[in-house]
């Protein structure tokens, strides 16, 4: 009897530190892993964990932004074409201008927020639905990655520091560079969206607009700057590959939005806004990994393992609104 207790006064903690709905997905994250490590004994062990967390560390960073946005309401599908945009400005800076790649870096990522700005006002202003809003702009920024690499890879640049400190260098000889990358962005978004004023503003924003600016919330600005934190993360994220892979491409962040989106309501946020934590769509944007990884190790095809996502999707959204109880979208 005194062990049960134990047990439910656990769990009952557990749920008070991470939300019913985070308590689901982690619930969920452990049974894939359980799976996994029963079909493959590779699964479990520290090399696999570690890599796992380096190949996601880039969607990890942009779907825990993506959150804050939803949950204000708003969607951005032109992140991926950002996270382009952002690798090619700070490569061609480097390779074309001869800068400095640290000044490089600061010039790529203040391109990056430039777009996410421009984002926020045309969805502001104009009132035009995000979705197709930054549909538009995707192609934009897209072509404009294009047009300054012409459509060619930037490649080869001299040896720094920077590339060991954003993505090539492991800590401890152990853990990759990107996982603490990914977890310092997770601590402050986790901050700024649970912790602060802030926060408060971008879960009325989303969740009841007209009240909140009848509670004098300016739900514009809000939403404007949540639209800046999204590009801010996209241009970290590309900063971050380009620091392991030492290359840029303008095709890079292909689908990004979407698995950034996919990860993100995974992880319990609400796609109608509103509801959301930054817990959740880390772990969420584990589960995604943890499958495709599982997948992998498995020896199933690649066309398959994008299908078993898919599923994967589609079943947290029905869960997502059964739970919610509003609709998808």
């Amino acid at each position: 009897m005194g062990n049960a207790n134990a047990s439910r006064g656990g769990v009952a903690a557990f749920k008070r530190l991470f939300g019913f709905r985070d308590f689901g997905v982690v619930a969920a994250a452990l049974l894939i892993a359980a799976f996994f490590s029963l079909t493959s004994p590779v699964f479990l062990t520290a090399y696999n964990f570690f890599n796992l967390l380096r190949q996601t560390a880039g969607l990890g960073i942009v779907a825990m932004a993506m959150t804050v946005l939803i949950v204000s309401g708003e969607f951005d599908l032109s992140v991926g074409a950002i996270y382009a945009v952002t690798g090619v400005v700070t490569g061609l800076a480097t390779k074309s201008l001869g800068l400095n790649i640290w000044l490089s870096a600061v010039l790529g990522l203040s391109s990056a927020m430039l777009l996410g700005l421009l984002n926020g006002l045309l969805v502001t202003l104009t009132k035009i639905n995000s979705f197709i809003a930054t549909l538009a702009t995707q192609m934009v920024y897209r072509g404009i990655a294009m047009v300054l690499s012409q459509g060619q890879p930037v490649s080869n640049f001299d040896e720094d520091p920077f590339y060991s400190i954003l993505g090539r260098s492991e800590v401890f000889g152990l853990v990759p560079v990107q996982i603490l990358w990914l977890l310092a962005s997770g601590l402050v978004l986790f901050a700024a969206l649970h912790r602060t004023t802030f926060g408060v503003r971008v879960y009325a924003s989303g969740d009841n607009r007209d009240a909140a600016e009848l509670a004098g919330i300016k739900t514009a600005r809000v939403k404007r700057a949540c639209f800046l934190v999204t590009a801010a993360a996209a241009g970290l994220a590309s900063l971050v590959s380009l620091g392991y892979l030492k290359t840029v491409t303008p095709t890079q962040g292909t689908n990004l939005e979407l698995e950034a989106i996919a990860a993100a309501v995974i992880g319990g946020t609400s796609m109608s806004g509103g509801i959301g934590s930054i817990v959740g769509t880390f772990i969420g944007t584990f589960i995604m990994a943890e499958v495709r990884t599982g997948l992998v190790l498995l020896g199933t095809d690649a066309y398959v393992q994008d299908a078993f996502v898919g599923l994967v999707i589609a079943l947290a959204v029905i869960v997502n609104v059964k739970v919610s109880g509003r609709k998808a979208i």
